[in-house]
């Protein structure tokens, strides 16, 4: 019906008037919103990693140490023993078929198999994956699109260092040179955690640089997964936006979120200096 005298209509101006009203609103709740889901996903993964924590606190209750740097499985491509590396591989899923399943190991040998209940705690939300995973002769298969399709995990064991090589020095500088004399939990009894509430267990790649074997050259990657919509690998942490934030699970059993990009970028030839809330190696006794 036509609106007479005395009635009123909303014409063209009054129209745009309310959806530029409700734009503003709208761009108004999206940070909120994006901010929102960003907690989200830090609380799944800290639920996840401390589900790992109980998980490896009954593993070494039951062994009296912690998991192992490394383990020897008969790899299924080639039915041969190797020794592979469990710093991506504590739990789990099976890795991607060759050449991923001749770098890490198959779920069931995993040092947390038989402790970990739902091997889905093994995968973050963020995860995004990362370049050059794989040691030669492999180089060119990289952890993509995610780390968890790839190696059947996101999260990584503190159980080896790894250090960025400056062949600019000389002599250069080796790839596994630190401050001082530190050493790695793999293989520890609990009681040689001289402050597990600070000690790091298990962390995301973006807490260090990921040590990477390219065309024979040994050199670092330094991965984004929390809060970066861009680029998310970079091999100069100095070159990358301020966003390496890494969920961290510590000895103790409690889990946070922190902000690795200063220790990342302030020397990044040692990036795994202790600050008052991580510890990532201690004095070898």
């Amino acid at each position: 019906m036509e609106p007479g005298l005395g009635e009123t209509a909303f014409n063209l101006l009054e129209l745009l008037v309310v959806i530029a009203i409700i734009g503003v609103l709208v761009s108004l709740l999206l940070p909120s919103l994006s901010q929102a889901q960003v907690r989200a996903r830090d609380a799944r993964c800290l639920s996840n990693l401390k589900q790992i924590g109980v998980a490896t606190k009954v593993y070494v209750d039951d062994l009296g140490v912690f998991p192992p740097r490394s383990i020897v499985e008969t790899n299924p491509a080639t039915q041969l023993l190797k020794r592979k590396w469990v710093l991506a591989t504590l739990g789990g899923i099976n890795p991607a078929p060759f050449p991923y399943d001749d770098q890490y190991c198959q779920a069931t040998n995993r040092p947390l198999y038989r402790y970990q209940g739902n091997p889905q705690v093994f995968r973050c939300a963020m995860d995004k994956g990362h370049i050059g995973d794989l040691d030669t002769p492999h180089e060119n298969f990289d952890a993509k699109p995610t780390a968890w399709e790839a190696a059947g995990a996101s999260y990584h064991y503190n159980a080896r260092p790894w250090m960025v090589g400056d062949p600019s020095r000389s002599p250069p500088l080796p790839l596994f040179t630190m401050r001082t004399n530190m050493g790695s939990i793999a293989g520890k009894s609990e009681a040689w955690v001289e402050q597990p509430s600070r000690f790091i267990l298990m962390h995301e790649p973006p807490a260090r640089p990921l040590g990477k074997v390219i065309r024979s050259i040994e050199w670092a990657v330094y991965t984004q997964w929390h809060r970066n919509r861009g680029r998310i690998t970079f091999t100069d942490a100095r070159m990358a936006p301020p966003l390496f934030i890494s969920p961290v699970l510590f000895v103790d059993g409690h889990a946070a979120v922190h902000d690795f990009t200063q220790s990342l970028t302030r020397d990044i030839f040692y990036p795994y200096e202790e600050t008052k809330d991580w510890i990532w190696y201690q004095p070898l006794q």
